[in-house]
């Protein structure tokens, strides 16, 4: 079988003897040396991730919070489902990981929270993993996992409870295994492969968009490799067996309920005319535009996944990114014209397609939208596949400096290197726990009211007679509920039972004195109402953080 070709260079002729400890590659990939930063940048990523979890983000988002009473339902009813139905519906497989971990550690925002550090630390791994596959260099690994591990776009997400953290994860380690069983041959690398590809249907919505990857990867197999399908059939079988019958579950429940396999769209895709307005390829224009500026010069504007002012990427990594962009951009039709007019095979064409391949697809789901771009929780399938377009710039120039004739310069040239990516990572922490967490903006876009609520909730006498008036809107639930009251739900479920739900028009003589009536939104009409039958009833505003828009209103009846 013939094997991958690692595209690891031969150490460089050195002519002073002064700097051969710094450029001697058999040194720099001293097993040691590189599993020792690489434990170090791990340790970077698990503390960007859990410092201060419990608080940071201040509150906990609603679509979270579904997440968790779903999981909590699951666990009462032992009704572990493959798909939930709530909040426009969600593949159940992270739903159904929080249960495991709410069984095992209990109710808590830390558990909520527990399955999107895991996946973000393990992406982690994964990235420095097929940096060194794709690259042939173990700087490249260590360039990639450390870029990754103090990404803010990519720490942000990987603070909050959503399934979207498990797609650049199932992604990484796929194409990881994929490459690694081209280089090495093993039947395992390729299961294990199809197994990664495999879980991503259990996983967020725009994984359906990745087979397009896996058809653009096996055109240029077959364009690439000599009798490929002769040669390696064997490992197609091996990749989409494992594959298929890890999704399988997923795809008869498609099958039987095809209502689970829609969404939204009509409300959100640029196709619908009720969104584009008849004015279809100018919509598709700007949305591809504010995608594609989203890394270098307008990020996301929604404070809860994005410093407003600030593209997806700091300055230095956004320059290296279009650098990488290009060069493999223009590397790619290069090899495809020797290929198709000189007939010249080359394995780099794999590694571009693949790369290629994975952004395209990857911002389909943010492009084919129309609603908050540019939108980075809906592209962050891309966010791995972004940063191995840096660590490539930024290898080839570590390459360049290194046929530098001048010992000294190439030794300045690989310190301003290194300064730059420690600087860059530098700028992306301080950026989210500095600059993000100290705005107050963050405190409303995590919805820190109704935590606000639970939290004052739990602290009432348990005999206290306590109500909410589920006034604050969104999706209504199977319990009957708004979205936004899975969050009281869910942080009272188990310290504080016998909580009433009212919904606006409700009876005020279902209220029995004395109670605590908590309104999730100022509501001028029912505290009227309430005070009509109770007179003595007095309203009460809660501002635990005051000034940063948390507070709440509280009517105490006696």
């Amino acid at each position: 079988m013939e094997k991958r070709k690692t595209n690891i260079p031969k150490k460089p002729a050195l002519k002073n003897r002064l700097f051969q400890s710094f450029r001697d590659r058999s040194f720099l990939r001293h097993r040691h040396f590189y599993l020792a930063l690489a434990a170090a940048i791990f340790f970077i990523a698990i503390l960007a991730r859990t410092y201060h979890l419990s608080s940071l983000p201040p509150g906990v988002y609603p679509d979270e919070a579904v997440n968790g009473t779903d999981a909590i339902n699951a666990i009462e009813t032992g009704h572990f489902k493959l798909f939930y139905s709530n909040n426009y519906g969600r593949e159940g497989l992270f739903m159904n990981l929080i249960a495991l971990g709410f069984m095992l550690f209990g109710v808590n925002v830390i558990t909520l929270k527990m399955w999107a550090v895991l996946f973000g630390v393990l992406t982690v791994a994964g990235m420095m993993l097929l940096a060194r596959e794709l690259f042939g260099t173990y700087r490249a690994g260590l360039v990639t996992g450390f870029l990754y591990a103090t990404s803010f776009w990519a720490i942000n997400f990987n603070r909050i409870s959503f399934r979207a953290n498990m797609l650049p994860f199932v992604l990484v380690f796929t194409f990881y295994f994929l490459f690694k069983g081209l280089r090495t041959g093993k039947f395992a690398d390729y299961i294990w492969a199809g197994i990664f590809f495999g879980l991503g249907v259990h996983g967020y919505i725009a994984f359906r968009i990745a087979p397009l990857i896996l058809v653009a990867l096996f055109i240029a197999f077959i364009i690439s490799k000599k009798k490929f399908l002769r040669q390696y059939w064997k490992p197609v079988a091996a990749f989409s067996l494992a594959a298929f019958f890890v999704a399988l579950p997923m795809l008869l429940t498609f099958y039987f309920h095809p209502q689970y396999f829609e969404t939204r769209s009509e409300s959100v895709s640029v196709l619908s005319s009720k969104v584009n307005q008849g004015h279809l390829w100018q919509a598709l224009g700007k949305s591809t535009a504010l995608t594609l500026g989203m890394f270098n010069f307008h990020g996301d504007q929604n404070w809860r996944h994005n410093l407003p002012r600030y593209p997806e990427l700091e300055f230095f990594a956004g320059i290296f990114f279009l650098v990488g962009v290009g060069w493999i951009t223009g590397r790619f039709f290069y090899l495809l014209y020797l290929r198709i007019r000189k007939k010249k095979r080359s394995e780099e064409l794999i590694t571009d397609t693949l790369l290629l391949s994975w952004f395209f697809a990857m911002l389909l789901p943010g492009i084919l939208t129309y609603e908050g771009l540019p939108h980075a929780l809906r592209v962050t399938g891309v966010l791995p596949v972004t940063f191995l377009f840096v660590t490539f710039a930024i290898e080839k120039t570590f390459r360049l400096a290194g046929k530098i004739r001048s010992p000294f310069w190439t030794k300045a040239s690989y310190l301003i290197l290194i300064a730059v990516i420690v600087w860059s990572g530098y700028i992306s922490l301080k950026r989210y726990f500095v600059d993000w967490a100290g705005s107050p903006e963050i405190h409303p876009a995590f919805a820190q009211n109704f935590k606000n609520i639970a939290l004052y909730l739990n602290g009432l006498p348990p005999n206290a007679n306590k109500y909410v008036l589920a006034n604050a809107g969104g999706q209504i639930m199977d319990d009957g509920l708004p979205v936004s009251a899975e969050v009281v739900k869910l942080l009272t479920h188990y310290r504080t039972p016998g909580i009433t739900y009212i919904r606006p028009g409700f009876d005020p003589k279902a209220i029995m004195p004395p109670a605590k009536v908590v309104l999730m939104y100022y509501d001028g009409e029912s505290i009227a109402w309430i005070k009509s039958l109770y007179p003595g009833a007095k309203l009460q505003k809660v501002d635990p953080q005051p000034g940063n828009g948390t507070d709440f209103f509280v009517v105490n009846v006696n």
